[in-house]
């Protein structure tokens, strides 16, 4: 009995934050209410309680429950002895994949662009994922540093710069696939991308 009070709590955590996807993404963060999930959802407001301390909380949830997995495989691929060229690389087809393809995280990543007015009560928040794309800038451009050592990039690039472009690279190919999805499907054009980014820092032999 126990384990279905469980399972049932769970099913209806996870219908909650299927309901914030969908309410937070047509109606943003600030004009959203707990009632307003509830209703979607179907369930009492008293429920959301149970799950969630406040919209703060339900918001925080949401996203690291869309980012959260991704972030720990893209994190886990500099731990691995592969090339700086093979490691970026991977990265970007990684974060492409799910920027295009991946219904949480593309829902997720228009949130917190586009349907997010970031208040004080969001700074917190806000700032814990600063850390967390500043951490992700500092590694890449460690990678570029370690390739440039090795004779893998060009020895005139500035691993800072390298890696603030490279990072910028990835969110504005992100921020383009949801304004003109319809224009170009970035998801098919990746090795494209991939062959432009190598042609703009690997060493010339």
């Amino acid at each position: 009995m126990a384990r279905k009070t469980k399972e049932e709590a769970e099913k209806t955590r996870q219908a909650l934050l299927a309901s914030a996807f969908k309410v937070f993404s047509t109606k943003g963060y600030a004009k959203t209410t707990l009632q307003d999930i509830a209703e979607d959802s179907g369930v009492t407001r008293g429920a959301v309680y149970w799950h969630f301390k406040n919209k703060t909380d339900l918001f925080e949830k949401l996203l690291d429950h869309a980012f959260l997995p991704v972030q720990s495989i893209i994190f886990s691929k500099f731990d691995e002895k592969s090339s700086p060229k093979e490691i970026l690389v991977t990265l970007m087809k990684i974060w492409l994949n799910h920027a295009t393809s991946d219904k949480n995280f593309r829902t997720a990543f228009e949130i917190i662009f586009n349907k997010t007015e970031w208040s004080d009560e969001l700074m917190p928040f806000k700032l814990k994922y600063k850390d967390e794309e500043f951490k992700f800038i500092k590694q890449v451009e460690l990678i570029f540093e370690r390739g440039i050592n090795e004779g893998v990039f060009r020895k005139d690039l500035k691993p800072a710069v390298a890696s603030a472009f490279y990072y910028s690279s990835l969110f504005g190919l992100a921020q383009y696939s949801l304004f003109f999805e319809k224009e170009l499907d970035i998801n098919k054009e990746i090795d494209m991308f991939i062959n432009m980014f190598l042609h703009s820092c690997l060493c010339k032999n």
